[in-house]
């Protein structure tokens, strides 16, 4: 089998988020939410979507689509998130990361976009 190394199969990109509400971590249906309809605003296909809330705190979403993935962890005890979306094909995933960001309401976040 040949491998064409620099192959573009989409873009990755990588959101940590800082100093957010304890309350806006913890809310499973609204981090649900978001999640799902930043994606179908932005054109992409929801196939699936799992989330998890732990105990005591802290939620866990992942958005299976067909261009990719989703996916939200939050740790509220540390006022933080990290979430990344993964997209092949034209699907610009910064669209759908401006959507998240803005329901975690924090100007202190880093972003970071790989080629895969």
């Amino acid at each position: 089998m040949k491998h064409v190394k620099n192959a573009h199969m989409g873009t990755h990109l990588l959101v940590e988020v800082y100093n957010v509400p304890f309350e806006k971590l913890n809310d499973r249906d609204k981090i649900e939410k978001i999640c799902v309809s930043a994606c179908k605003t932005e054109g992409l296909e929801v196939l699936n979507t799992y989330t998890h809330q732990f105990d005591p705190y802290g939620v866990t979403c992942t958005v299976t689509l067909g261009e990719s993935h989703l996916s939200c962890h939050t740790w509220p005890e540390k006022n933080c998130v990290a979430f990344d979306i993964f997209t092949c094909g034209s699907k610009n995933p910064r669209s759908v990361a401006w959507w998240v960001l803005e329901y975690f309401d924090s100007d202190d976040y880093v972003m970071k976009d790989y080629a895969r």
